[in-house]
């Protein structure tokens, strides 16, 4: 059984496998790239933000990181065990 997208590809040689095997090598390096790229401009510092902007930023990650305990701890008290949320 085929998941959804997948095609069944023929073959006639090794020399056109082999050719695909090098087209799919050469798509996963650049997605491996654009999503190196992405990644460093997603975990990178702003070093020329403001000292404000930098208080901003941690508050900020300050309350999510707080919203999220509490999510945890309201779903613990419902579920009795956060492995009970995924039993039911």
């Amino acid at each position: 059984m085929q998941g959804k997208g997948k095609q069944k590809r023929a073959y006639g040689s090794i020399e056109q496998m082999q050719l695909r095997k090098e087209q799919l090598h050469e798509v996963i390096e650049l997605e491996d790239k654009e999503i190196h790229r992405l990644w460093t401009q997603l975990t990178s510092n702003d070093k020329n933000a403001s000292k404000g902007e930098q208080i901003a930023a941690f508050v900020s990650y300050g309350v999510m990181a707080y919203d999220g305990l509490m999510m945890l701890r309201k779903l613990k008290r419902g579920y009795g065990s956060l492995l009970n949320i995924f039993r039911r």
